[in-house]
């Protein structure tokens, strides 16, 4: 595997030039077990590259590590983890609209609150519309993503009532910042990320979710429910970037197996 791993390097930083050439990539990351200790997975991706990177830690230092996001300037779709919010980068976000439409199904389910389901209804409402004018080629109204972000900020005004006055569970009696309940977090997250949410109904580049990055993380989990943990932390980066390189090649079209075997005689070039 060390072989074939040190001939991809070269291609491997191909692909992270052609990331940082991209209008927008997708980001997720997840838990990954080697040699008994806790890891983490973490992908920078479009529809068509794939990079993966393996760390002992989630957040900042494995992000300026994998030497990608902080040199990106274009807009980057996740899933609202803090690490991504910082001033030292400078790409606009996007964030995931299918997490939020989960979330606001939880506080309909266990809270009972009205401007949930009113801010759920108005994300499928956009989503809805954006994938029937991408289908049909027809560009994204400015009028009715006025509309839409209007209809956003008045669910906010009115959710106020609901969420201001949630009691928090358990929560300890200490000095301090006050503890808020699960719907004044979430409503919170709205206030604060309204341009970031909603970024998908103004740029026809910008999808509604951030599922690219979930599929491209999905296929190193199956592998280790397979296979179960990585024995050593360089097996699994060399791992990553062999497989970062085939889901590449899945994505463009390309034979694997030629492929790889033109990788191994130093004839592999994706120009």
């Amino acid at each position: 595997m060390s072989s074939i791993s040190t001939k991809i390097e070269p291609h491997t930083a191909y692909i992270r030039e052609e990331l940082l050439k991209s209008a927008v990539v997708h980001a997720d990351e997840t838990r990954m077990r080697i040699e008994d200790k806790m890891h983490w997975l973490h992908t920078v991706s479009s529809s068509d590259w794939t990079l993966y990177h393996v760390h002992e830690k989630r957040g900042k230092i494995a992000i300026k590590d994998h030497d990608v996001l902080p040199k990106y300037h274009g807009i980057l779709v996740h899933d609202c983890w803090a690490s991504y919010f910082t001033a030292d980068y400078s790409f606009d976000h996007a964030l995931c609209g299918a997490h939020l439409l989960r979330e606001c199904q939880g506080i309909i389910n266990y809270d009972g609150h009205q401007w949930a389901a009113d801010m759920k209804e108005l994300l499928q409402e956009a989503c809805h519309h954006k994938k029937k004018w991408r289908l049909e080629d027809i560009p994204i109204k400015g009028a009715d993503a006025l509309e839409w972000e209007m209809r956003y900020i008045r669910i906010l005004e009115r959710g106020a009532k609901e969420w201001v006055t949630d009691p928090v569970v358990d929560a300890p009696l200490k000095r301090g910042r006050k503890k808020k309940s699960k719907a004044a977090n979430l409503a919170t997250r709205f206030l604060l990320h309204k341009t970031a949410i909603l970024r998908f109904v103004r740029d026809a580049r910008v999808p509604f979710d951030n599922s690219q990055a979930e599929r491209d993380i999905r296929m190193m989990k199956v592998k280790q429910k397979v296979s179960g943990h990585f024995r050593t932390l360089e097996v699994a980066k060399q791992f990553a970037k062999i497989h970062g390189f085939i889901s590449t090649l899945r994505k463009q079209g390309r034979d694997i197996l030629s492929s790889l075997l033109s990788v191994t005689r130093g004839e592999f070039s994706f120009k």
